[in-house]
């Protein structure tokens, strides 16, 4: 049980959390991620992927007659021997003068878990802890038995909430719809204040969906609801969140809750043709590939930045350190290339994800620039 715990706790200290619509980049990102496996386990992890940026010469590119700056920097590359000491840091009187006090923090948990039907209960642990971030920022980390809290120190908003017991239970969820489990979700985060009904700036759920959750041998049936905030038809998939629930002889149980993320999204102007935007993305595959392309599609989404594409150009397998870029969400183009191959590659290495792996390519809808991308395949 202390290992699983160990386990919920470093879940709700990451930047996103429970959030089913980023699996697949997990997976299909692996060859860069699998050299930092060790720092996936470190106690108080946030995030793989921090947000750095390098203040360089700046060009611009003319399209047009508008001169739009270039946005994508170099990476740089962040010691893992150093950004473990700033971890570990203490917490100076200077910040904490801007936080809520412990005091606070637990009164602020403790009606959370009264709002969400626990009852009346004792806060048996609170930690302040710094993180891995941008800024190294602090959280407020509160336990009641089989109940962990996640806290913002400034304001006391909520950023996670999970009871570890769940999983445990092999929960099995009534036979309801999709609409009903929505209506339920969106209570939930209303009464916690969250969010608000009939808001100005007013999330939407972008994904519902039931899904198996596999705890040792217990097999739990949950469903998943998420929200974003949507922009001419399209959300921002790295700034979602998300609780996980399920309907049980007529009960609610709550498994996990996540707040609002900080949205970084620059709703950047679209210039760049999708024809454009191919003709891009396929003058980068061939300096990759030698297969011949089968197919090309593109369309318009919201992407994070990230360095796929920049470590297949430098052939950086992120040994020492991790490579980090402006934490930015941009409207682009994703291209994907697939080829003529006889079997699917064996396996993840540079070179082969380069030869012989089927791509996207985010392509900035404004400037033209490839700022990141992903594998098309597992």
């Amino acid at each position: 049980m202390n290992n699983n715990l160990d386990n919920i706790i470093r879940t709700a200290l990451k930047k996103d959390v429970d959030e089913p619509l980023e699996y697949e980049y997990a997976i299909k990102n692996a060859f860069i991620k699998n050299q930092n496996i060790m720092k996936k386990n470190i106690f108080y992890r946030i995030a793989l992927i921090a947000s750095y940026l390098i203040m360089g010469s700046t060009c611009v590119m003319a399209v047009g007659y508008i001169a739009y700056e270039k946005i994508w920097r170099e990476p740089i590359t962040i010691s893992q021997n150093v950004e473990e000491e700033i971890v570990k840091t203490e917490i100076t009187d200077e910040e904490k003068q801007t936080f809520i006090t412990e005091e606070r923090a637990v009164e602020i948990a403790k009606g959370i878990i009264k709002d969400l039907g626990y009852g009346e209960r004792n806060i048996t642990e609170v930690r302040l802890n710094r993180g891995y971030d941008e800024d190294y920022s602090c959280h407020y980390l509160l336990k009641s038995d089989e109940l962990l809290i996640n806290l913002n120190p400034e304001n006391g908003s909520l950023e996670y909430f999970g009871d570890t017991s769940v999983l445990e239970k092999g929960i099995i969820c009534d036979e309801v719809s999709e609409e009903y489990i929505s209506e339920i979700a969106n209570g939930i985060y209303q009464k916690l204040g969250i969010i608000q009904a009939n808001s100005a700036n007013e999330y939407e759920i972008v994904s519902a969906q039931k899904q198996k959750m596999i705890s040792g041998d217990k097999i739990n049936e949950l469903w998943q609801v998420s929200y974003g905030k949507v922009f001419n038809g399209l959300y921002d998939k790295n700034n979602i969140f998300t609780i996980c629930l399920a309907i049980n002889k007529g009960n609610i149980v709550i498994s996990s809750i996540t707040g609002i993320n900080d949205n970084t999204f620059e709703n950047n102007p679209i210039v760049v043709s999708k024809e454009e935007a191919i003709k891009i993305a396929l003058d980068k595959e061939k300096e990759f590939s030698n297969l011949e392309v089968s197919s090309v599609n593109a369309n318009l989404s919201i992407e994070k930045m990230n360095i796929f594409v920049y470590c297949l150009e430098n052939d950086i397998e992120n040994k020492d350190g991790e490579y980090r870029v402006n934490d930015i969400s941009r409207n682009v183009w994703v291209v994907e290339i697939k080829h003529d191959k006889d079997a699917k590659p064996k396996d993840g290495n540079i070179e082969t994800v380069k030869e012989l792996y089927n791509k996207k390519y985010y392509i900035d809808a404004t400037t033209g620039e490839i700022i990141g991308g992903e594998q098309a395949e597992f």
